[in-house]
């Protein structure tokens, strides 16, 4: 309803109804991810931009959906059958009472939220989206990741001092737990084995706090993102990725960790361009202007042209950033192939590039659909972890 609205209203606000671009961030990027499959939003939007986030991110939807709704149903008191609509009963019910509801937490999962319409007999959404991905609405698409994807997982002692090995078992553990169902023994020992240093003997609690970051970023956040792009460039729809790797000089995060979740936000926004106002008080360097006055043509030409490198003769407003914005003249933003899989490193120094993260992603996207296979008459014994107890795990 809202963008038909948008295409019905737009035009009294100065906006064009046929040039209209859905962007969204983490959670939002998965919503906006879902209107790229759903028919009855064809036409209504033009262009799309994924930021740090994706349908197929094992945190963006419920995955066992009645799970929830008996919970509700129990805690409101709404009495029902097995296939029976609790909407009515809720109907009756006050919004404190609903807002009151403590649903139950599952770490690095959600537990009130949109849920994808998965076959009962395969547990995997990746493989349902394969399957729906000839679905997909054909509009020029960006993508888009930071490098620490999973600061925000972490707290400020993890990042201040790191860890230990077992507390990044216990980690990793707990994640491919809530976002497995098969092989998690399997699962774990490939991404243990492909985010350990073998090179070190003795590793600084440090550098297993940034790998575990790195395989969490990947995990749940890089690998499900990299995988619509690739779903919707083989449809021969315009795809572009990048990889923000350009942190704020005057930035509140540690400079050893590279570009954090959101940190791109303010750039796409231009907010660099207009900062020292009572509403943006933060001070940014030139550099950092620099940066931003360049992203920020990138994604309106985007939401213009539906391609970040057009159109060319646009007269620009002179911020006082000759010499950073000249690192970027002349360089052109290449569409993502399935082949190629090229992307734009956006830094100082900007840079195209191809495969990124490669390796990293060759064992999420490959490997591990490999091993999360069902098997032919195995237990459901053999699939669990052999570890049982809490301490083993990083919570629920």
């Amino acid at each position: 309803m809202g963008l038909t609205w948008v295409r019905e209203n737009i035009g009294a606000f100065g906006g064009d109804p046929t040039r209209v671009t859905l962007m969204g961030h983490d959670t939002g990027a998965a919503l906006v991810n879902y209107l790229l499959l759903a028919p009855f939003s064809k036409g209504l939007f033009h262009n799309v931009v994924l930021l740090s986030g994706s349908a197929l991110s094992p945190w963006a939807a419920v995955h066992d959906p009645n799970d929830l709704r008996v919970q509700v149903a129990k805690e409101l008191d709404c009495r029902y059958e097995d296939d029976e609509d609790i909407a009515e009963c809720l109907r009756g019910v006050s919004l404190e009472a609903i807002l009151g509801i403590d649903p139950n937490e599952i770490k690095f999962m959600p537990s009130i939220g949109p849920s994808l319409p998965v076959d009962g007999s395969n547990p995997d959404p990746a493989l349902d989206m394969e399957r729906l991905s000839d679905a997909f609405i054909k509009v020029p698409l960006i993508l888009g990741v930071s490098t620490a994807e999973s600061y925000l997982d972490f707290n400020a002692n993890d990042i201040q001092y790191g860890f230990e090995e077992d507390q990044r078992n216990r980690v990793l553990r707990t994640f491919i737990r809530n976002a497995y169902v098969y092989h998690l023994n399997e699962i774990f020992s490939a991404v243990r084995n492909e985010y350990t240093d073998w090179d070190k003997p003795v590793l600084h609690p440090i550098n297993i706090r940034e790998s575990t970051m790195e395989a969490l970023s990947d995990g749940h956040t890089v690998a499900p993102l990299m995988r619509i792009a690739f779903y919707h460039a083989r449809r021969g729809a315009s795809t572009y990725f990048f990889h923000f790797n350009y942190q704020t000089k005057d930035s509140d995060y540690p400079q050893r960790l590279g570009s954090v979740r959101g940190e791109a936000m303010p750039y796409i926004f231009g907010l660099p361009l207009i900062s020292g106002g009572r509403f943006f008080p933060q001070n940014y360097s030139r550099s950092d202007q620099g940066v931003a006055e360049a992203v920020l043509t990138f994604f309106t030409n985007f939401a213009k042209t539906g391609n970040p490198n057009e159109p060319h003769n646009i007269e620009s407003v002179d911020y006082g950033t000759v010499k950073e914005k000249t690192r970027y003249r002349g360089l052109n933003w290449e569409k993502y192939e399935t082949g190629t899989q090229q992307y734009l490193m956006i830094a100082l120094k900007p840079k195209m590039k191809n495969h990124y993260r490669g390796h990293k992603m060759a064992v999420w996207l490959n490997l591990i659909p490999q091993l999360h296979q069902p098997g032919d008459d195995v237990s459901m014994r053999h699939h669990q972890f052999r570890e049982k107890g809490d301490t083993y795990y990083a919570g629920k």
